[in-house]
């Protein structure tokens, strides 16, 4: 069967098919280019399994297939080691236009596990899912950064004598995962196992992290590591020329192996950007199947592991600064009052400099939940140099289909005041990156 999932409710693309039937993509797929789709749908390894579309954050959502092979892979990966068998039951967090929900779903129904979908409504009210996970037992869940901070505050709130949780592990993906963060799930949820998983959908996951309670002794809000590579997937830090990085220099992630997508349908200039070979002696090793260059910055650590540095293209100069708004966002989450925040840059009168504007979801009943305290909070870590020009109140952050923070839709609602009359106190913004 062949799955077909669109990036957003209501796309025209969601269709099962049966062995057989003829695949149309109503002429999107060039049969002769890098966009060009696998046979369908006789269901061997190489054949098309599914065709989903990217979450579109840096960019158009673009149509990604993968193979039977691929997704079987990683369904036997994702079971074995998260410890999904008989007696677990997972929670299937993600939505079913998201890559995400057919390996937790096969990963799960293969290994003789139950799977619980998390109804619709629950993905925007931490409340209600808090309790549908003590109602339902469940073991293993898997969602995003952004949400399971406010999860974990509503957690915080049940009542005493409320039905316990039974999870025993904690998946994080689609969105960098700050220490504070990883120290506040353990601090929760004592004895749980906390992973950090990072991947772009052209290879579903490429990487894996078990967080420790002390976050790896990470200081601050700088995001934990993204780990080593999952079987089957090569992962490089290469410079500019396709040079691998030292330890500690940052470069662009690139991802090799044989799960990784053909290409792009019906977009081969994006594909042929995207999965452009290594330079010939760049020093990177063998090949390993098909090399696709994320966009995504990372560094290594002197012992391999790997730690993600923000999206190249997402950088923006801030007074002068080049500066990733996820660092704000980072340290905005950190306020007692702050359930749930995301900064977006706001491009400036003369189009080459932004202004940050920040959301946030204030923790019902806090004290200090006002605009003025969370610029005060961001002032102290940064000084007056990054400080969102807009700290706005909202009930909930829009989210895609794969649950991640949908800026597009924010930058929308953004409304930029006048810069304030005077900076908040803080340290000198000196030395910032």
């Amino acid at each position: 069967a062949l799955v077909v999932a669109g990036a957003d409710p209501g796309d025209p693309v969601a269709a099962l098919v049966g062995e057989g039937a003829v695949l149309d993509l109503a002429g999107l797929a060039d049969a002769d280019g890098p966009g060009a789709v696998p046979p369908a749908p006789a269901g061997g390894p190489a054949d098309l399994a599914y065709l989903a579309c990217t979450s579109g954050t840096t960019g158009r959502p673009k149509a990604v297939p993968q193979t039977h092979g691929a997704l079987g892979q990683m369904a036997r990966w994702f079971a074995d080691r998260f410890g999904i068998g008989p007696g677990s039951r997972v929670a299937q967090w993600a939505a079913p236009g998201y890559d995400a929900a057919l390996v937790e779903a096969f990963a799960a129904l293969a290994a003789g596990a139950v799977l619980c979908p998390v109804p619709d409504r629950m993905r925007a009210h931490p409340e209600e899912l808090a309790e549908w996970l003590a109602a339902r037992r469940i073991t293993h869940l898997q969602t995003v950064p952004s949400f399971a901070r406010p999860l974990l505050a509503a957690v915080a709130r049940r009542p005493a004598g409320a039905a316990p949780l039974a999870l025993r592990r904690v998946l994080l993906a689609g969105e960098a995962l700050s220490a504070d963060l990883a120290r506040a799930v353990h601090a929760a949820w004592p004895g749980v196992r906390l992973t950090n998983l990072y991947g772009p959908t052209e290879s579903i996951l490429a990487t894996a992290h078990d967080v420790g309670p002390d976050a790896d002794g990470a200081t601050g809000p700088g995001a934990v590591a993204i780990g080593r590579p999952i079987p089957g997937r090569q992962v490089l830090v290469l410079d500019a020329d396709d040079r691998p990085c030292p330890p500690g220099v940052t470069g662009e992630i690139v991802v090799r192996g044989p799960h990784v997508t053909v290409g792009y349908v019906g977009a081969p200039a994006a594909a042929a950007a995207a999965f452009r070979p290594l330079r010939a002696g760049s020093g990177a090793g063998p090949a390993a199947g098909r090399c696709y260059r994320t966009g995504d910055l990372g560094r290594s650590r002197p012992d391999g592991t790997l730690e993600f540095r923000g999206r190249r293209d997402h950088q923006v100069k801030v007074n002068g600064m080049r500066v990733e708004p996820a660092e704000v966002e980072a340290v905005l989450g950190t306020h007692p009052s702050v359930a749930a925040c995301a900064v977006v840059p706001v491009p400036g009168p003369d189009g080459l400099t932004a202004r940050l504007a920040a959301f946030v979801v204030p923790v019902p009943g806090a004290a200090d939940a006002a605009p003025a305290h969370w610029r005060r909070h961001v002032g102290r870590h940064f000084g007056s140099t990054l400080l969102p020009l807009t700290c706005r109140p909202v009930e909930d952050l829009p989210r895609g289909a794969g649950g991640k923070v949908d800026r597009r839709r924010l930058l929308a609602r953004a409304v930029l005041a006048s810069p304030p009359a005077a900076p908040a106190a803080g340290p000198s913004q000196e030395g910032h990156p």
